[in-house]
């Protein structure tokens, strides 16, 4: 699973040049409470709530975990990769990739006049050109009708992706997230439909957007998201659960933000009383309830999750900090165990990350000071340096893992991709 690439960001990039990180944050949302619940194992392995004091090799500590293994520096271990190239594409704003889907196919979007900003349409990409899975927009279209396909993941059976709209020249475009869920069958035969949007469930075309990407997942049988959501006169951010076939509104999962699907439910990030993200929680749909997975906590509070993936019984976590220099470390680790047993230190600050079902992918999106794209195995060996993309530094795996879609950019130029295998 991975992160879309829309052409708003392809038009920011250039802004790494300057050191600029471009997250799409609210400034002015306010952070939800966590739930009141006790931890208790669930199917990712659950936590004991004991509090036990972590290994000095990670400044922060895991709740009733002692990390014991110094974790490995990125930058350090790193080899080259070596890869397979298949095929390319991108590099004029006609096509724009978002994750490979095979060897031969990539979701991603399209345009027939890529001089327009509001003219992509969602599709999968081939070396012989693009398949629209919905319609092109008109040549004059209402920029309040007209959504973007932004961010997306894909399973065997279904692509799943975000689409909001935009306005590059408001005040308000960083701060609000005006967003649709789309779910494509890709067997069977059927259309891509909608299946929630924000208005829809707010009311209103001023949804405020949150801290951090979050990408929609699936199980195959819902549709996983987090977004502000009006709470009285409040707006709290929510994880929420859509079925697949559009069949009714959303399930509220709980306040929350990173979703990632595992096999009947999915995890996410809960917040302490201080707004911090700092609990992997387990929401199992069939019981309709959430437990911990765990938790971290940090003498100087400044440590929080900032990125959660699942693959199959794969699971990923990221956590950074707000201290300059701090950069992030990736945890990962398999259903029925506590907690991470690899670790990764990265000097980023921030991961964008694409789970398959092979490796764990990831760069720092569009951090202008760290541009190194870097790829690992589940186990934590075979961990490779895929290259660099200045101020789009973003690899994304299909989901079997083998194929690896790598950007080409030099924060200047539109960006370019190239299709892979390992």
């Amino acid at each position: 699973m991975t992160r879309v690439f829309s052409r708003r960001r392809l038009l920011t990039a250039a802004c790494a040049s300057t050191g600029m990180l471009i997250v799409g944050c609210s400034r002015n949302q306010t952070p939800p409470h966590p739930p009141e619940s006790a931890a208790s194992p669930d199917a990712s392995g659950g936590a004991s709530t004991t509090a036990t004091e972590a290994a000095s090799t990670l400044p922060f500590s895991l709740t009733g975990v002692s990390v014991t293994s110094a974790p490995t520096q990125v930058e350090q271990a790193a080899s080259p990769a070596e890869l397979s190239p298949l095929w390319t594409l991108g590099g004029d704003f006609a096509e724009i990739g978002v994750l490979p889907l095979s060897s031969e196919e990539v979701f991603g979007s399209a345009s027939a006049n890529p001089n327009a900003l509001m003219s992509y349409a969602a599709a999968v990409l081939t070396a012989d050109g693009p398949e629209r899975l919905t319609p092109a927009p008109p040549a004059v279209v209402d920029p309040a009708e007209y959504f973007e396909p932004q961010d997306g993941t894909a399973t065997e059976e279904w692509i799943v992706w975000k689409a909001a709209t935009v306005d590059l020249d408001s005040e308000t475009a960083a701060v609000t997230d005006n967003w649709q869920l789309w779910a494509y069958p890709r067997t069977g035969g059927g259309a891509a439909a909608v299946v929630g949007s924000a208005q829809e469930l707010n009311g209103t075309a001023q949804t405020p957007a949150g801290p951090l990407e979050v990408v929609p997942t699936t199980d195959g049988g819902n549709v996983y998201w987090a977004s502000a959501v009006t709470v009285g006169d409040q707006w709290e951010r929510q994880v929420l659960c859509y079925p697949l076939d559009g069949g009714g509104g959303p399930t509220v999962v709980g306040p929350g933000d990173l979703p990632a699907a595992v096999d009947g439910g999915v995890l996410y990030a809960v917040p302490n009383a201080e707004g911090m993200l700092t609990t992997v929680a387990h929401w199992d749909q069939s019981a309709d309830s959430s437990d911990t997975v765990l938790s971290i906590t940090s003498a100087d509070a400044s440590w929080q999750l900032t990125g959660l993936w699942a693959s199959g019984s794969h699971r990923a976590v990221a956590v950074s900090s707000t201290a300059e220099g701090a950069g992030t470390y990736i945890g990962l680790w398999e259903a029925g165990q506590p907690a991470p047993d690899t670790w990764l230190h990265a000097p980023s600050t921030i991961v964008i990350g694409s789970a398959g079902a092979a490796r764990f992918a990831w760069g720092s999106g569009s951090d202008g000071e760290q541009i190194g794209m870097y790829a690992v195995a589940w186990d934590g060996t075979d961990l490779v340096r895929l290259g660099d993309a200045t101020g789009y530094s973003r690899p994304a795996l299909s989901p079997d893992g083998t194929t690896v879609l790598v950007p080409s950019s030099d924060g200047m130029n539109a960006v370019s991709w190239t299709v892979a295998s390992f």
